[in-house]
């Protein structure tokens, strides 16, 4: 499959809803939050996946943005597969702020 926005490893995919391969490692439901979901990197901003490490094809991560969600600022509606890596990067940091 391809994918017309880059992925920018924002985590936002993971943190939505949990994928097959992390339902079955961690027995877990799509709506509760992926306990393979972690992130690292300069203030914690890039996503990384404990189940698709060194496993490749396994969780399609970096394959591209797919998200169908909408985002808003200011009284305007984005579709957030078309943000740009860093304001995705900083829609995302806001979620975990307000879900942790």
């Amino acid at each position: 499959m391809k994918y017309p926005y880059k992925c920018s490893r924002c985590g936002a995919c993971c943190l939505f809803e949990t994928c097959p391969a992390g339902i079955l490692v961690f027995k877990v439901r799509k709506e509760d939050h992926c306990p393979g979901l972690s992130f690292m990197g300069e203030d914690e901003k890039m996503a990384f996946c404990s189940v698709s490490y060194g496993l490749t094809g396994l969780v399609p991560i970096g394959d591209g943005c797919c998200i169908k969600a909408r985002a808003y600022k200011n009284g305007v509606e984005y579709d957030f597969a078309t943000l740009s890596p860093e304001m995705k990067v900083k829609a995302v940091q806001q979620i975990r702020r307000k879900i942790q």
